[in-house]
């Protein structure tokens, strides 16, 4: 199974930033090569880091191997935007396949 992690602080002003996403193991759905599940989340956050990078023009901080995703989110707008895409992204997988992929969002106080 793979877990998602969300990682959130609510600002002084009430509102919410993403501020890193943490997605670790194996989904498990198809043999290797053919896990349509593993292959859905790896994509997403694959491309989430590579659009924020050419989109956005910032360079996050992350951790990419094997069953690991582990990306620092910067706060400015436009990489939150790409950020709530990714969560919803997870979401939408996590709803269809939750035997295969658990999502937790995890409220942070700054």
């Amino acid at each position: 199974m793979i877990r998602a992690q969300i990682f959130e602080t609510v600002m002084s002003n009430q509102t919410r930033k993403i501020t890193r996403f943490l997605i670790e193991g194996h989904a498990g759905s198809g043999e290797y090569g053919k896990d349509i599940v593993c292959s859905a989340v790896s994509a997403l956050s694959i491309n989430f880091v590579n659009s924020v990078e050419a989109l956005c023009g910032t360079k996050l901080s992350y951790q990419a191997s094997e069953g690991l995703m582990d990306v620092e989110v910067s706060d400015d707008e436009k990489t939150q935007w790409l950020a709530q895409s990714l969560r919803v992204g997870l979401m939408g997988i996590a709803e269809e396949h939750s035997k295969y992929l658990r999502v937790k969002e995890q409220l942070l106080k700054k």
